[in-house]
């Protein structure tokens, strides 16, 4: 598996290099479901059952949500992000293994 941690490190670094203004959480969004996309599409290849493709696929929404999360909060904001940062995250993450069931198909069919 070192080839997939590298391709969605490479992913996650330069989509988020090409961000000139500041991260928004459009951009996190954006960011989020193209490291699905292609973390599924990465499994995909190596024929991984659904129920470890959808916890690989969490902890890549993991990895790009504590990596970039609290760069979307103004400063002024941040006393009450840190407050419910555990729960946004934990439903970012239930969010996350739900919709692989939704984009596996569509990932398929780009193919």
């Amino acid at each position: 598996m070192p080839e997939f941690t590298q391709s969605i490190d490479a992913y996650v670094r330069e989509s988020a290099s090409l961000l000139t203004d500041g991260m928004s959480v459009s951009d996190l969004a954006t960011i989020t479901v193209g490291g699905m996309r292609l973390a599924i599409e990465l499994l995909d290849r190596m024929n991984m059952e659904n129920a470890s493709k959808r916890a690989e696929v969490v902890s890549v929404v993991a990895h790009i949500f504590d990596l970039y999360a609290d760069q979307c909060v103004p400063l002024i904001a941040r006393p009450v992000w840190w407050l419910v940062r555990p729960a946004v995250r934990a439903l970012s993450l239930s969010i996350a293994g739900g919709a692989v069931d939704s984009l596996v198909p569509l990932v398929r069919s780009a193919a």
